[in-house]
């Protein structure tokens, strides 16, 4: 079975909708998603919607918590906290409410699910060393992952071992082999932060062990109006075209 995996979509409709486009033309026969629904993008209702439409299996991301608990924003930068302040104001109830039931962590497919880490869906992983204490608490051989809106991968040969990373902001193909464990993030749909603006998202082929990272170009002033005209912070806007 094929999966689609999605994270960091953060209401950026545009981006999601393409995305799907280009797994619907991959014989994708499930879906997985990391979390950060909303926050940042001007389109959190029907991002939610589509989310909920794919039946999805979905972790919770931080933005997603901070939408449905009070008080969460306080840790976000001035301008993210701006945004959810208002994703919160527009959510439906429907759709607050689905937010509010996802768990932390998932397991599906044979692959474990988590938004920062295993440990804390919260913490960046951005090196190495932040890596050890999912490693630490896998149960199978590949955790996904997003938060930090690379794509990029860790391979770990040996339980304990630091693991090595590798980059994949131009996209690539990883083959599992027996023996080794991976941390894979697909990189975000809705805000690259690789400098690559090109919505990022994964194909995890459960029956040849293999996870294709994949960059979808989509219409970004589109979103970037949609942004502007909610009246959002207008540098959620600028960062879309830099992929930062």
């Amino acid at each position: 079975m094929r999966y689609g995996v999605i994270s960091d979509i953060h209401g950026n409709l545009v981006a999601f909708e393409r995305v799907l486009d280009a797994l619907s033309e991959r014989d994708i026969g499930g879906y997985l998603c990391l979390g950060d629904i909303v926050g940042y993008g001007a389109r959190p209702n029907e991002c939610c919607e589509l989310v909920r439409e794919l039946d999805c299996v979905s972790v919770v991301g931080n933005h997603d918590l901070a939408a449905c608990q009070p008080g969460k924003e306080r840790w976000f930068t001035p301008a993210a906290r701006a945004c959810i302040l208002w994703t919160r104001e527009v959510l439906t109830d429907d759709n607050r409410e689905f937010l509010a039931t996802l768990q932390a962590t998932a397991t599906v497919g044979g692959v474990e699910l988590c938004h920062g880490s295993l440990a804390d869906p919260e913490a960046y992983v951005t090196m190495p060393d932040e890596t050890l204490s999912s490693f630490a608490l896998m149960e199978q051989q590949v955790c996904f992952f997003g938060h930090t809106h690379y794509a990029e991968w860790y391979v770990q040969s040996e339980a304990g071992k630091l693991p090595v990373q590798l980059g994949a902001a131009a996209g690539g193909t990883l083959e599992i082999v027996r023996g080794h464990r991976y941390m894979v993030n697909p990189g975000a749909v809705g805000q690259p932060r690789d400098r690559n603006s090109q919505a990022s998202f994964a194909i995890y082929d459960a029956d040849n062990g293999s996870v294709e990272i994949v960059r979808a170009g989509y219409d970004v002033a589109t979103t970037q109006q949609q942004i502007i005209e909610a009246g959002l912070p207008e540098n959620m806007a600028a960062r879309l075209l830099m992929g930062v």
